[in-house]
């Protein structure tokens, strides 16, 4: 994609330059996104596997669906091989993305140079920009979601920024290629199923594509 001006909002400064090569975010600015009501939201195989070379491994459009109907009108949070395989920006939603190159600009776009000025950035007046929040269930889903990749996912993991996974599951095992990307663990006693977002233990919804496929939720304990 041709590199040119980045999307702009009110406020909002595009997150480039020298900035670019700080570390990590220390604590207190971690602390300070920790209470934005953050969501990860991804699909995997039954092995785990998210993914490939920053591209998918399957066709399954009923899922694209339910991420769709989950995340419009939100902000979201991505790391730069998610946005090249993306190829353009998602419609009706902010999409930022993560990235450590200094001056680094796409169409439709804010960059940001870590996780916490990326939610912060994702989050900051979605009302003005996008509308009013008209999803259904609105009130149990996040309003910011990150959707990888993988690294970007196990860095949320980490910080602690999350408070919702929303995770499809596939009925089909994928023959993994090198560079294969796979799902963060779950770790049950941090986080705790939420059966009002989840499908039936055990049920898959009908073959869409190449495979049936499930949702399950889980809060933050």
């Amino acid at each position: 994609m041709p590199a040119t001006r980045p999307a702009t909002m009110p406020g909002a400064a595009r997150v480039v330059g020298p900035h670019a090569r700080e570390g990590p975010p220390g604590p207190g600015r971690m602390a300070a996104v920790s209470a934005t009501h953050v969501g990860m939201i991804w699909a995997q195989d039954a092995a785990g596997v998210i993914g490939a070379d920053g591209g998918m491994l399957w066709r399954v459009p009923d899922d694209f669906k339910h991420f769709r109907a989950a995340t419009l009108g939100c902000g979201l949070v991505m790391g730069r091989a998610t946005w090249d395989s993306l190829g353009r920006p998602l419609a009706k939603r902010r999409n930022v993305v993560l990235t450590g190159q200094p001056g680094w600009s796409a169409e439709g776009a804010l960059a940001a140079p870590d996780l916490a000025s990326a939610i912060a950035l994702a989050g900051a007046g979605l009302d003005a920009e996008l509308g009013p929040d008209t999803r259904e269930r609105a009130a149990a889903l996040p309003r910011v979601w990150i959707i990888g990749g993988a690294s970007v996912y196990a860095q949320a993991m980490e910080a602690g920024v999350a408070a919702l996974l929303l995770v499809s599951t596939l009925d089909l095992t994928v023959k993994a290629p090198d560079g294969v990307a796979r799902a963060p663990r779950i770790d049950a006693s941090a986080w705790a199923r939420d059966a009002a977002l989840s499908d039936p233990e055990g049920a898959w919804r009908p073959v869409s594509g190449d495979a049936a496929w499930r949702v399950d939720a889980w809060r933050r304990r």
